[in-house]
């Protein structure tokens, strides 16, 4: 997998953030904001461009990986009047705090070096080798924490998860291989702290992502 990106280093008061801005590729992909869920469409090529997304993630816990997917324009499929977000894949050693992201995002204007990331497929397991009794076990790490700020989509978590939620990402491009035109998605939920935690007030705790044909 092959991913161009832009490499920003942001400073904020004393904090400095890398941040890796994912290039446009041959694909599209868009996140809409829903009232249940959020959907994140796709066609094949853009499948394959969040597949990377996550590899990547997964290889860079000292870095924020941004997606700018709110530029559009939204597949038809999508409501007239959705409200588009952007996507931020990130771990939960860096610390960052989504509420600095509007700050952060506004000085990645300002120049950068553009970087190609050669990613194996290998980094991803099967989906049967996915250790998904773990997921109950008391002191479980290894889900994505879901939050929102600034019409941006933080999904947070360590390397393990981006790894494994990576594999049902990738798996969107060999199912539209095989069941085009017919749907086909797969479901990624909010991983709570605790038993009882939910996702932050006004964030959905699903994220839908979904093979759409080009559009």
């Amino acid at each position: 997998m092959r991913l161009r990106t832009t490499v920003h280093r942001a400073r904020t008061g004393r904090d400095e953030y890398r941040v890796l801005t994912v290039e446009p590729g041959e694909g599209r992909a868009v996140l809409v904001d829903g009232e249940w869920w959020t959907d994140l469409f796709a066609d094949r090529a853009g499948a394959r461009d969040l597949a990377a997304a996550w590899a990547l993630a997964a290889r860079s816990p000292r870095s924020l990986i941004h997606l700018p997917l709110r530029s559009g324009p939204a597949p038809g499929c999508a409501d007239e009047h959705a409200v588009l977000l952007d996507l931020v894949l990130l771990h939960h050693g860096l610390g960052f705090p989504p509420s600095r992201w509007k700050e952060v995002r506004a000085r990645l204007s300002k120049g950068g070096t553009p970087h190609t990331a050669d990613l194996p497929e290998s980094d991803f397991p099967a989906e049967d080798e996915i250790d998904y009794p773990s997921h109950h076990y008391a002191g479980w790490r290894d889900g994505l924490h879901f939050t929102g700020a600034a019409r941006t989509l933080f999904l947070t978590g360590t390397a393990q998860a981006f790894r494994w939620t990576g594999t049902l990402v990738r798996s969107l491009d060999t199912r539209a291989a095989r069941l085009a035109p017919t749907h086909s998605c797969v479901t990624l939920d909010h991983a709570p702290a605790t038993p009882t935690s939910r996702p932050p007030k006004g964030t959905s705790g699903r994220l839908h992502i979904a093979y759409t044909p080009p559009w």
